[in-house]
Parts: C-alpha cells; sequence; structure tokens
C-alpha cells in the first residue's frame, strides 16, 4: 500500500496498488538465471579451447624458431671461416705439428687455420685463428684460438651452435675430382650435412679460397 497525499484535498487517500503492478518489479527468474550461467559456460569453453589452441601453437613454434636461428648462425660461421682458409700448420700445446687442415680427428670433426679480414685484425694480436669445430653430446660446439701456435696456458673461446644428431662432411679433392675423403690437402669445397631433429637432414656447400 502507498500513502499519496493531493495538494486540494483535505484527507489522505489510500491507493491500492494491483498485483500486476507488483510484478513489474520483481528481477530474474531462477530460469532465467539458470539459462544465463548456461551461455556463460559455453562461452567461457570456447574461449578456454581458442587459448589452448594458440599456446599450443606458440609452444611448438619457438622452439623451432630458436633451431632455425641456431643452424643460420652456424652456416653463417662456417661460410666466413672457410672462406678464409689458409695453409698454414701450426704446433699444439704439447709442441706437436698439426696440418692446416683436418676432417674427423676425435670429436673433432674440423679443425683448420684461417686468416683475419684486416679490418677485423687486433694489433696487438696475430692476423690468423685456429678453428675447431666439435660434435660433442648431440650438440655442434666451434673453438676459437687468436694464437695459433699455442702452449699449455693459451686460451680459447668455445661457443654453442647448434644441437644436431649428427654431421657427416665430405670434401672435393682438386686431385682426384671427386667427393668423399680428403686427407693430406685442402679441398676445394666442403659438403657439410646436419641431421636435425623435425627437419631431417640439412645440406651446405661451401667454397673453400
Amino acid at each position: 500500500m502507498i500513502l499519496s497525499c493531493e495538494p486540494n484535498a483535505q484527507m489522505t487517500k489510500i491507493i491500492p496498488i494491483s498485483n500486476a503492478a507488483l510484478s513489474k518489479q520483481q528481477g530474474f527468474t531462477l530460469l532465467e538465471i539458470l539459462i544465463a550461467l548456461a551461455i556463460f559456460a559455453v562461452m567461457s569453453m570456447i574461449a578456454y579451447a581458442g587459448l589452448a589452441a594458440m599456446l599450443d601453437a606458440r609452444a611448438s613454434t619457438v622452439p623451432r624458431a630458436q633451431q632455425l636461428a641456431q643452424l643460420q648462425t652456424t652456416l653463417y660461421l662456417l661460410n666466413e671461416d672457410l672462406s678464409q682458409v689458409i695453409k698454414r700448420p701450426i704446433r699444439d700445446q704439447l709442441g706437436s705439428s698439426e696440418p692446416a687442415f683436418s676432417i674427423g680427428r676425435g670429436n673433432e670433426i674440423l679443425v683448420f687455420t684461417r686468416t683475419v679480414p684486416s679490418w677485423l685484425a687486433n694489433s696487438s694480436e696475430t692476423n690468423l685463428l685456429r678453428v675447431s669445430y666439435s660434435l660433442e653430446k648431440e650438440a655442434l660446439y666451434r673453438r676459437v684460438w687468436t694464437i695459433p701456435d699455442r702452449t699449455q696456458q693459451t686460451e680459447y673461446r668455445r661457443r654453442k651452435l647448434l644441437v644436431t644428431q649428427g654431421v657427416t662432411i665430405k670434401g672435393f679433392s682438386a686431385k682426384t675430382k671427386t667427393w668423399g675423403e680428403v686427407v693430406g690437402e685442402i679441398p676445394q669445397a666442403l659438403d657439410i650435412s646436419f641431421k636435425l631433429d623435425g627437419l631431417g637432414s640439412v645440406h651446405r656447400t661451401f667454397l673453400i679460397h
């Protein structure tokens, strides 16, 4: 019941409110709330499925992008190193003589001496580098000595380049004009194959000047 006062009236009138007016002021019914909850649950499941798919795609894309970046860096360094190879034997830390270029010596799959471009050479060091590529526990490493004729105190820089299941190297012999194992000479070119998880075998040929 609502009390209403009229300006010209001398007495208060009681105005009854019908049941129809009361029904308009009521809230949501239980059925409406259940329908809203069901719609919200369906929308949440759709959103979660989309998010899960996006996270799965990212989880598979990021490692592949890292692998391709490692491969690109490895190929770049190999190309830079092999394009500067020079016929210059060295003495190791024990005083023994090592050839200027060798393939497949233990876990060192590739060892050679290279020059340094004049614009990169440090006046306090030699303009020659001794470079070694080695395969250790399914990973390819690169080591560099700035002093080719080294002692037991000579330090080197070591860098992990690529995770690989295997590396195969074939050289092109200037004497036999064939591809295969090259011994006692610097080949004119190298064909290097990397066995990579998910990519299979990746081949690259490098010219040696």
